[in-house]
């Protein structure tokens, strides 16, 4: 996904419609379910897919800013049912990685 994701020099400005686009472009499978939310200067994205509620959900974080594209999982213990860490807010903002 890296890959595919644009690639913002510093000092440049993330279109979310761009981001929008090259997801699309990855022609993903249904059940895997695509978020994608701008604040400011840069782009969040969450892909997941729906768990069981008792396993670590599984998901792709992204960050698309001027200068830095980052594509991430989050740690097993945050991927935990209601510990939010397949969230939108978690690819905006990451969590600190457990200690």
């Amino acid at each position: 996904m890296r890959a595919k994701l644009p690639q913002v020099p510093e000092g440049g400005r993330v279109e979310e419609a761009e981001v929008r686009r090259a997801l699309a472009a990855l022609d993903l499978p249904p059940a895997i379910r695509t978020e994608v939310k701008a604040d400011g200067a840069r782009v969040g994205v969450l892909l997941a897919v729906e768990g069981n509620g008792f396993d670590p959900q599984d998901c792709l974080l992204a960050l698309v800013g001027p200068g830095r594209t980052d594509v991430w999982t989050p740690p097993g213990i945050q991927r935990m049912p209601g510990e939010g860490g397949c969230t939108l807010d978690n690819a905006l903002d990451p969590k600190p990685a457990p200690h």
